[in-house]
């Protein structure tokens, strides 16, 4: 007989065959992958749906030899190594292609600000935000090294058990036409074929025998054609043809990703819908509500987020002398943690003036027409205007410039105020930034009355910043239903990887669809009409 342990519960004993109380904790956490915080407002409970990244179960095989679940069943795993402007992470996730739920098998994380300088005469790659000037062969070398021990730490079998391997960056700092992002990503590419990854694993298939054996039977490859889109959405690259943001990759995924982590929960996150990342700089997506007579099933993206995120937080906290003045993050400082109180904390006055102090040097808007910059996140406008896309930026001044005044309201804060009331500036002013993205949103008319919001990145995902979000959600009295509405995502990024190399081998699952409007089914049939 063999037992499945879920990833998260493995670490809390052992448990055997025998072991009645593995099946009673088994039983009471089947739906492991969403955490449900309870958070108590007067007499009303409010529900703040957030997903949590969960290990890969654990079979335990005759004569106690525990092994991960991919090694039995079949699973489609997917590496994602992202450059990004403070960390570098790779990530290896193991979908169910049974039930269509995703876990974490591997991660590490790299902070940039530990990768050497360049050396005289070496070619530059890039530089972050924060200015740390990066060489084409230290990217490389990153990249090999952090995927070879991620690939260790898990035995993983690159020609055997990997499936497809997604590389991006969000090192957009120099980025002046597309050829420079294809220089970015070449960089990437080469540390991953040095790591050991085969070129083939970077490809997408092209037919349905091309696909594993264990995968074909999942498999609609021979029905319905990859057309591009990504969770049932065209991509801003997609109606171009070219990039429209810097970081344009970046913000598909993460949509694709909060779709692909709503599925095992209560929240129905398909079209139309609002995803915000926010990591340093922000990505995001607002895609349009379907219409019925289209001929295509396909949504489009009708606006996007791009401009400065975590990297606010970042520079308050620098000013704190806690953390390296230039390199220094809010992450490492106070955690990445959600929290969450039995009753809903009341903003203090004190707070309230600071994060109104902070958030006056904040710009949040429709980003004009002759901005080729917008919170150093380069655009190019005229994509923008041709294709009908709204972009809504957030910037501190133009293009940073008002970095020093935040650093200096953030030094303030700590030396008089304390961590305690710090913390709470923090969050307050991290969830007002995406409330007042939302708010623009809704002034351009750009969310329909179906949609519904996820947030994911380190600036949304930690202390009470979702609380503080879904008051402000209820606040504004968008919805009938805001806990239906909402949901926040850890690691939308490699999620989306997944689901985007999922898409093109048409490794879908109906009985879970992610593609498609909020309360329909799936789209496979008209995709076959469309196909036909």
């Amino acid at each position: 007989m063999n037992i499945v342990i879920p990833g998260n519960l493995g670490k809390i004993r052992d448990y055997t065959e025998n072991d009645g109380l593995f099946f009673l904790q088994y039983l009471l956490n089947l739906q492991i992958d969403i955490y449900i915080y309870m958070v108590f407002s007067r007499s009303q409970a409010k529900n703040i749906c957030i997903v949590h990244d969960v290990p890969v179960p654990i079979i335990i095989a005759p004569g106690n030899v525990p092994e991960p679940e991919y090694k039995q069943k079949t699973y489609h795993i997917v590496l994602s190594i992202d450059v990004g402007n403070t960390t570098t992470d790779c990530i290896i996730t193991g979908t169910n292609l049974e039930t269509g739920i995703t876990y974490l098998i591997n991660r590490n994380v790299r902070l940039m600000k530990d990768i050497p300088k360049p050396e005289s005469g070496e070619e530059i790659f890039g530089q972050t935000l924060d200015g740390h000037i990066l060489s084409k062969k230290a990217v490389e070398a990153l990249v090999k090294d952090i995927i070879y021990k991620t690939i260790s730490e898990c035995s993983l079998d690159l020609n055997k058990e990997l499936d497809f391997a997604v590389h991006s960056t969000g090192i957009v700092a120099e980025w002046e036409s597309p050829d420079h992002i294809n220089n970015y990503l070449g960089s990437i590419t080469k540390g991953c074929l040095d790591a050991g990854i085969p070129m083939a694993k970077m490809r997408p298939v092209m037919t349905k025998s091309s696909l594993p054996e264990d995968d074909r039977k999942f498999s609609m490859l021979d029905k319905v054609q990859y057309t591009g889109s990504v969770a049932g959405v065209i991509p801003a690259t997609g109606l171009s043809g070219e990039d429209l943001i810097a970081n344009d990759m970046e913000g598909d995924l993460s949509l694709a990703g909060i779709k692909q982590a709503a599925v095992n929960t209560p929240i129905d996150f398909r079209n139309p819908c609002v995803s915000i990342d926010m990591g340093t700089i922000l990505d995001g997506r607002i895609t349009e509500n379907v219409p019925k007579d289209r001929k295509d099933p396909y949504a489009r993206t009708i606006g996007c987020f791009i401009g400065l995120g975590g990297a606010i937080a970042d520079t308050l906290v620098k000013g704190t002398g806690q953390v390296d003045k230039k390199y220094g993050t809010a992450q490492e400082f106070l955690g990445d943690d959600v929290k969450t109180g039995f009753f809903s904390k009341k903003e203090s006055g004190l707070c309230k003036d600071y994060s109104n102090k902070i958030h006056n040097l904040i710009q949040v808007e429709m980003v004009p027409h002759h901005r080729k910059k917008f919170g150093q996140v380069p655009i190019d406008p005229q994509i923008a205007e041709n294709e009908k896309i709204a972009i809504i930026g957030v910037d501190c001044g133009e293009d940073f410039s008002h970095y020093h005044e935040l650093q200096e309201i953030g030094r303030e804060i700590y030396e008089n105020k304390g961590l305690k009331n710090f913390t709470e500036v923090i969050d307050r002013v991290c969830a007002q930034l995406s409330l007042r993205m939302i708010d623009v949103a809704h002034k351009e008319g750009l969310l329909h009355e179906n949609s519904v919001l996820g947030f994911s990145g380190r600036a949304i995902m930690s202390g009470r910043k979702p609380e503080y979000v879904l008051e402000g959600i209820i606040q504004r009295n968008l919805y009938p239903d805001p806990y239906d509405r909402l949901i926040f995502v850890s690691s939308a990024l490699p999620r989306g990887a997944s689901v985007m190399a999922r898409c093109m081998g048409s490794l879908g699952n109906p009985k879970r669809p992610i593609g498609g409007n909020r309360g329909e089914g799936c789209i496979l049939g008209r995709r076959k009409a469309f196909n036909a």
